[in-house]
């Protein structure tokens, strides 16, 4: 039985994820709307396998510029060389937040659009709850929910859906296995402590004030989110650690691999040649940066 599926993206590398699971689902008979905003760099307003709904946004924000996003990769290589500052991401963490708010915002007070959503009949709602914006609608229109899922705002997704005590799961980035000692375990605290602060300091709190603006002020974001019917975990264990999981999670690692494709060789002679592209420029001692790290 095909369905009518609703589908709030997040932009940039998460939504060639969820292009994918869209294309997939497109080729079995269901049906997709997604929702965009006017600014967004990668989720193309007019597709053979959605139609789009186009949020508009009065200008780009600041996170949406090259110049932006090319400040943020050179931070972000300066602390994983323990060379930058925390605060400079959990200030780049919370813009971003910021701009996901303002989309979601946008779309409750457009009772025009609610009114055409609702009248629609959509069958599932289905989003990436690295920003939680989809979180929040789906809660508002009243949408059986589905993840498509790897990350949360508060961190690792398996730590707000399964039981995963600190001593045993390894948090990500700690550098840490599940094969923790004494010291590491201490280790692994403190930075689970350290997302957590991220979490409740930075990431949640502008959601929690469209919670409270519109669900009232006993509803938390996590409960929505913990809500969810069903998450489809872009986790393979080959890969992983074993932890505990829940009857609601679907582990689909590996779905965006493809069959390989034969080369066409014609004659006796042929070429191959390798692009590489990116939307943001490389650093000037880009090549400097890249030998110093593969000596670490």
């Amino acid at each position: 039985m095909a369905c009518i599926l609703l589908v709030f993206p997040v932009d940039e590398s998460h939504w060639l994820n969820m292009k994918v699971l869209v294309k997939a689902l497109h080729s079995q008979g269901h049906q997709f709307t997604v929702l965009r905003s006017s600014t967004s760099w990668y989720i193309s307003e007019f597709s053979p396998y959605y139609t789009s709904i186009t949020i508009i946004q009065e200008e780009s924000q600041p996170v949406e510029s090259q110049d932006f996003m090319s400040s943020f990769l050179k931070r972000s290589v300066e602390i994983n060389k323990n060379a930058g500052s925390l605060w400079n991401m959990f200030t780049f963490l919370l813009q971003n937040q910021e701009v996901v708010v303002k989309f979601t915002s946008t779309i409750f007070e457009n009772k025009t659009l609610i009114g055409d959503l609702n009248k629609t009949g959509y069958d599932l709602f289905l989003t990436d709850p690295t920003f939680p914006g989809g979180v929040l609608l789906a809660h508002y229109l009243q949408l059986p929910l589905v993840f498509n899922v790897r990350w949360l705002f508060s961190g690792e997704a398996h730590l707000a859906v399964a039981p995963s005590p600190v001593s045993y799961i390894p948090i990500c980035f700690s550098h840490n296995s599940d094969k923790m000692d004494f010291f590491q375990r201490i280790r692994n605290m403190i930075h689970y402590i350290m997302v957590f602060y991220r979490d409740y300091y930075v990431s949640r709190q502008p959601y929690q004030a469209l919670c409270d603006r519109y669900f009232g002020n006993n509803v938390s974001l996590m409960s929505l989110t913990q809500k969810a019917d069903l998450w489809l975990m872009r986790v393979d264990f080959t890969f992983e650690f074993p932890r505990s999981t829940m009857p609601n999670v679907i582990y689909i690692g590996g779905f965006q691999g493809k069959p390989s494709k034969a080369f066409k060789i014609c004659g006796f002679h042929f070429h191959i040649s390798f692009v590489s592209c990116c939307v943001l420029s490389p650093s000037p001692n880009h090549k400097e940066n890249f030998k110093t790290s593969k000596e670490k």
